[in-house]
């Protein structure tokens, strides 16, 4: 049982009033997202997927068998797919081949493994902004953009390889970083005024 002591602070506290004055909780800051996923995967068969997703809803899927980018109902005309598609299979043909190495450095050129990625951005109404960019080998974290220095940094021995490629072009990381804070912002302003009128 409280005693009167620990009951009025207890109210006091959890009221959001201190003995220091009031302190009023500040409203949930509204942001959007755009999240992309990728994964190319060894076995059974090599096989490359890109999706996109605006606040958690699936927007379009990209898989290398079909080699085609198809939108979710409703999203029907944020896109060109057939260009978005043509972008996506280079994709999953760069992610592919470094899929290969990564497995030529670990010795496992026959095994079945999977290099998945996750990369996007977040728009507030205040207009703060955010990005991200990281992949992982067989679920475990392989390599992540840093944005503020900016460079790859390297999760494991074999992600000192790529991050060497990827960094050999001088203006490769400021390339992603720019996509991170640039283009990933405005793709993701297409999709929410896309979907504000649709």
């Amino acid at each position: 049982m409280m005693g009167p002591l620990t009951t009025v602070f207890f109210l006091l506290f959890y009221s959001g009033t201190t003995v220091l004055g009031y302190r009023p909780l500040k409203p949930p800051q509204s942001c959007d997202s755009l999240v992309y996923k990728d994964s190319a995967q060894s076995k059974p068969t090599s096989l490359f997927t890109n999706k996109a997703y605006f606040n958690g809803q699936l927007v379009y899927q990209y898989d290398s068998n079909s080699q085609k980018a198809v939108p979710e109902p409703g999203w029907d005309n944020v896109e060109d797919w057939e260009n978005l598609s043509q972008l996506q299979k280079q994709r999953g043909d760069f992610l592919t081949e470094n899929l290969k190495e990564i497995m030529d450095f670990n010795h496992d050129a026959s095994g079945s493994h999977v290099l998945s990625g996750r990369y996007g951005c977040t728009l507030c109404q205040d207009g703060a902004t955010d990005g991200f960019w990281s992949y992982n080998y067989d679920r475990k974290p392989f390599i992540e953009f840093d944005k503020n220095q900016p460079a790859w940094i390297p999760k494991v021995p074999a992600a000192e390889m790529i991050k060497e490629q990827w960094e050999k072009d001088p203006g490769a990381v400021d390339r992603s970083k720019d996509y991170l804070e640039k283009d990933c912002i405005e793709k993701l302003k297409q999709y929410r005024d896309y979907k504000k009128a649709n």
